[in-house]
């Protein structure tokens, strides 16, 4: 299935992008070595709609601070192989953003493939 030293590297992976949201002066580093190049993130809006972001939309807007102060938790991780999933809880002060992200083995490195999350007003 998977070996310890897999899933520390995909926390690792995980953590880098949790901390790149967070800080605005190492966003573009840290978002940029969790995510791979094409990623898109995926939400549903309001009306149904599906929507796409561009990882490089999500740099820009962690440079920019524009990203609520928030507590950060890593809910779960499992590793298949080379393939792995993660669930986020973003807690800020009126919601909470819940991401579901999936990570592949690229190489010998961890990069998030894709993101795909949702916003529960509290």
């Amino acid at each position: 299935m998977s070996t310890s030293a897999d899933t520390k590297a995909v926390i690792t992976t995980v953590n880098r992008y949790l901390e790149g949201i967070s800080q605005p002066e190492t966003a573009q580093e840290n978002i940029q070595k969790a995510f791979y190049s094409s990623t898109n993130l995926h939400r549903i809006d309001d009306k149904g709609d599906l929507h796409f972001m561009p990882r490089d939309v999500l740099v820009k807007r962690a440079i920019s601070g524009k990203i609520p102060k928030h507590k950060s938790h890593i809910l779960k991780v499992e590793v298949t192989n080379n393939m792995a999933f993660a669930k986020i809880q973003l807690d800020m002060l009126d919601r909470d953003f819940y991401d579901y992200l999936t990570l592949l083995k690229i190489g010998s490195s961890w990069k998030i493939v894709s993101k795909t999350y949702t916003m529960i007003m509290k």
